[in-house]
């Protein structure tokens, strides 16, 4: 009896932390180029990224992030010379990206719901991650 008990609280178990599994999601986040606000708004913009990238960390949600700079070259072919400058359309640049761990999309938009990119009018795009590597 003792083994049957046993038996089914690991399978409970099993089921409980494979209910859990997470998923990573990248967002993308785009910013107006120039930005249009303060040095005040900007100041408290950074304060607001500083506690939700803190908060992210702390809840586990944070599973990698990068910024890269906004210099860059775009290359439009193989042929055409380079353009010197980073890619910006309809006056937005790429200005991060975050792999984030989320249950699903729906957990996802709630967490990029919250990135203070809005604040300044830029914007956030999510997608689920792919592992083809293995």
């Amino acid at each position: 009896m003792k083994y049957l008990f046993a038996l089914t609280f690991c399978l409970f178990a099993f089921g409980a932390f494979a209910q859990q599994a997470q998923n990573q999601y990248i967002l993308i986040i785009r910013s107006k180029v120039p930005v249009k606000a303060s040095q005040e708004a900007i100041t408290t913009n950074i304060q607001h990224w500083t506690a939700w990238m803190t908060d992210l960390g702390k809840n586990g949600k944070i599973a990698g992030g990068y910024r890269p700079v906004n210099d860059g070259v775009t290359l439009k072919s193989a042929d055409k010379p380079a353009i010197e400058s980073s890619y910006v359309a309809n006056g937005e640049l790429v200005s991060s990206f975050l792999i984030i761990n989320a249950a699903d999309m729906a957990e996802a938009k709630l967490i990029a719901a919250k990135c203070p990119v809005f604040e300044l009018d830029g914007n956030v795009e999510i997608r689920l991650l792919r592992n083809t590597a293995n």
